[in-house]
């Protein structure tokens, strides 16, 4: 009878013990769930605002079209207003000239760079396209900029362009366009590879389409 007893007990140790480990398994099961599935919907609402902040530079209605910026008149309009008073010292060398100034366009894109690089709710694949994408043009733009603003601020010591300081933005933003072009990163080259990360979003959401798997 005691051994009989002893090996009840035992079985309701054990089933007890079993169905326990089960409602933890089921439970964490549940959490981790409702986890994913909060933080998939996080991505997926991230995704769509940063499609839309892709293209807002290609979007004609925007205000950040990008025919509505020009960072070389911004450029050069900083540069001219500090100019102008000294334009004598500058050509004599009395007085040299400060670098070359910052424009808005590469600050905005410094600072989507840096709230792009650690975003947690970015795949990773998408991420790192975008940041090729952004940094690219970034060190282009720089590059670009340096090379031709520093000849013409060499040109300005030598006595050159200042009769024509108000329409000299134009002929300098073609030369700066045709260097982003032969390192890839015209704009109609940044609207490319823009429209190929959108494509890329645009797949992920489909990953989550039912129908679609179910078709394949």
């Amino acid at each position: 009878m005691d051994t009989l007893l002893k090996i009840v007990q035992i079985g309701f140790y054990i089933t007890a013990a079993s169905i326990g480990i089960l409602t933890y398994l089921k439970a964490k099961n549940g959490l981790l769930n409702t986890v994913n599935t909060e933080y998939q919907k996080k991505v997926i609402d991230r995704l769509a605002e940063l499609s839309t902040e892709l293209l807002d530079e290609f979007d004609s209605s925007s205000d950040n079209y990008w025919l509505r910026e020009d960072s070389v008149k911004e450029i050069l309009d900083r540069i001219h207003e500090e100019i102008i008073p000294y334009k004598s010292e500058i050509i004599s060398g009395a007085r040299s000239l400060h670098g070359i100034p910052v424009s808005k366009k590469e600050e905005k894109l410094q600072a989507f760079l840096s709230k792009v690089m650690s975003d947690p709710f970015i795949p990773s694949d998408i991420r790192s396209k975008i940041l090729n994408l952004v940094e690219g043009r970034l060190n282009a733009m720089r590059s670009a900029h340096y090379t031709e603003i520093e000849k013409y601020q060499e040109g300005l010591k030598s006595g050159i362009y200042w009769d024509t300081l108000d329409g000299n933005d134009g002929w300098l933003h073609n030369k700066i366009s045709r260097r982003l072009y032969k390192s890839g990163y015209g704009i109609s080259d940044v609207e490319s590879q823009v429209h190929k990360i959108r494509t890329d979003i645009q797949l992920y959401f489909e990953g989550f389409n039912p129908i679609k798997k179910y078709n394949k």
